[in-house]
């Protein structure tokens, strides 16, 4: 790939604007799928993009290329966006050049891009499946990345970040039952192939021949995917700046209100070590610090980024993110969260791997009417009895003001910790 000579766009930027930013992203995948037990395809990528942000007269103009001989193009795109934007009022302006921490990257320097590599780890995947012979494994996927980015604007920032990732994911059908697992990590010693393939036969030899249970509210335990996808996907959506910002968040008039029971916390903590989305600083050059988000059920801080927190009057948090697109988006590093903690299915409950339909919860009320699947009565820490179809219906909101419990184990998912969470009454349909 071509050098990028990113002093070069700064200067010219600053012939056409008062502060200029570059992102260039860097990256080689490759990607291996699996039908029926045999290869059906690969693809391979490499690749960069630069990212041009400027502001001119405290309006922000944003453009994207992947051709270096395009930048010129490119400038005078993201001039011509910040001529035609909305001016932000109380613009404080572009990172500044400041200390960042000592810390690692989430890479692994072992990892290599290769067919070979991918196809080993489908081997273990589909020989941890073998474990429940009656069922078959229908698809699986291996997705391997190596990248690298450089952040640098008129201020005199000029950063690097190093990251790989390594994404496994295998489903499996038995007599209609179907199972899926899969996981993702930045290190190959984080990642169990035959766990994830052992664990997603089980899942569907063990649904088969569910019951049908009686509709009223159970203890229901949520797998650390339904907490991810249903519990904290709704939290991030509150405490996003930007929505509260335009009142898209139920919490827009709450900070410093009790919004969730005292004994439950939630924190950024980006350099946490069980996460795998460490990061240093942010794509716009702030350094990240942990950040207490709710503190004993008190809401003390929403997630800015540079222009929401101009507009709010207050200072970024750290927690702006890269769209593909060159903008930036707002969202946790890695979401943790504290609670009572328990063994969760030791006590009756119905336990509930994945949910259809996380995506359909309402993000400004916080509730949602959710089918569940590969759902058990659960006991003495055993999944005993699968549930043939049945509705879950609730409030995330609600949930979080209520007396639940976690496991002392979590997931890293990609900027969150996530833990089984144990919710006590509620409706099952």
């Amino acid at each position: 790939m071509s050098e990028i000579d990113v002093d070069a766009i700064l200067r010219q930027g600053q012939n056409f604007a008062d502060e200029v930013e570059v992102y260039v992203s860097r990256y080689e995948d490759l990607s291996l799928e699996q039908r029926q037990m045999a290869v059906s395809s690969v693809f391979e990528h490499a690749g960069q993009n630069i990212y041009i942000r400027v502001i001119k007269d405290g309006r922000i103009g944003v453009s994207a290329t992947s051709d270096p001989t395009r930048i010129g193009d490119a400038m005078k795109a993201a001039v011509s966006s910040a001529n035609l934007s909305e001016k932000i009022e109380g613009w404080t302006g572009l990172a500044e050049k400041a200390e960042i921490a000592a810390g690692k990257d989430p890479y692994d320097e072992t990892l290599e891009i290769s067919a070979d590599t991918a196809a080993e780890y489908l081997s273990r995947m589909n020989a941890g499946a073998e474990k429940y012979a009656e069922a078959r494994v229908v698809t699986a996927g291996v997705t391997l990345m190596k990248g690298s980015s450089i952040l640098a604007n008129s201020n005199g920032v000029w950063l690097e970040r190093k990251f790989t990732d390594i994404s496994l994911g295998i489903d499996a059908i038995c007599e209609g039952s179907t199972g899926y697992d899969g996981d993702s990590a930045p290190f190959a010693s984080r990642l169990n192939p035959e766990k994830i393939g052992e664990q997603t036969a089980f899942y569907a030899s063990a649904s088969r021949g569910g019951e049908t249970i009686e509709s009223k509210k159970y203890d229901v335990v949520f797998s650390e995917n339904v907490v991810d996808s249903l519990i904290y996907e709704l939290f991030s959506d509150a405490v996003n700046g930007r929505n509260v910002l335009t009142g898209k968040s139920i919490y827009a008039n709450s900070l410093n209100t009790e919004v969730a029971n005292s004994k439950i916390s939630f924190s950024d903590s980006p350099m946490e070590e069980a996460g795998d989305s460490w990061r240093r600083f942010d794509t716009e050059g702030t350094p990240t610090k942990k950040l207490d988000i709710v503190k004993d059920g008190v809401l003390t801080s929403f997630l800015y980024d540079k222009k929401t927190a101009s507009q709010a009057g207050t200072a970024t948090t750290g927690n702006a993110l890269r769209a593909g697109n060159g903008t930036t988006t707002i969202a946790p590093h890695c979401l943790t969260i504290s609670a009572p903690t328990e063994n969760v299915l030791e006590r009756p409950c119905l336990f509930v791997k994945e949910v259809i339909g996380a995506h359909t919860a309402n993000p400004l009320t916080g509730e949602f009417s959710v089918e569940v699947a590969n759902a058990f009565l659960a006991e003495g820490g055993k999944l005993n009895r699968p549930v043939k179809k049945a509705m879950l219906a609730g409030n995330v909101f609600d949930i979080l003001k209520g007396e639940i419990t976690i496991s002392q184990s979590a997931k890293a998912f990609s900027g969150a910790l996530v833990p089984q969470m144990r919710i006590p009454d509620l409706q099952v349909i």
